[in-house]
């Protein structure tokens, strides 16, 4: 159980990566071809793209590192410092959803099909961020 975990980790890792290097910029690119007006906002949406995705990166590197960890049977002393690292990119990625709705409401560019996705996106991290930290306030830590 534990390769397969590692190795969906991995393809989450990989796809993530395409995702910033390649489909991103292409989907920008074809947006701004597209609807030349949005063109001031290329840039800044695709490293917002690529902060955002870096979040989800980061909290499957940390469960990379869960994973190799409970395989070394260590990983109850260390868990509740990779559970709060698990919190803080949920945060930075709420900090990054809430900055680009402020953004594109001020600069006017707030589509209701994107204030959805942002607003969808935001919340899902924070329930699962309350979700680690109701996690880490009910006690040690159980593997089963």
């Amino acid at each position: 159980m534990w390769s397969a975990l590692t190795a969906l980790l991995i393809v989450v890792l990989c796809v993530a990566v395409l995702v910033q290097v390649w489909v991103l910029p292409a989907a920008v690119a074809t947006v701004v071809a597209t609807f030349p007006v949005v063109t001031p906002i290329a840039l800044p949406g695709v490293i917002w793209g690529v902060l955002a995705i870096a979040c989800w990166q980061a909290i499957a590197v940390i469960g990379l590192r869960l994973v190799a960890l409970a395989k070394a049977h260590r990983l109850e002393g260390a868990l509740r410092g990779w559970l709060r690292a698990i919190v803080g990119c949920l945060l930075v990625f709420v900090l990054l959803v809430a900055a680009a709705v402020i953004a594109l409401n001020v600069l006017e560019y707030a589509t209701p099909g994107l204030m959805f996705a942002l607003l969808g996106s935001g919340l899902l991290a924070v329930v699962a961020a309350v979700a680690v930290l109701l996690h880490l306030g009910a006690g040690p830590a159980r593997l089963v």
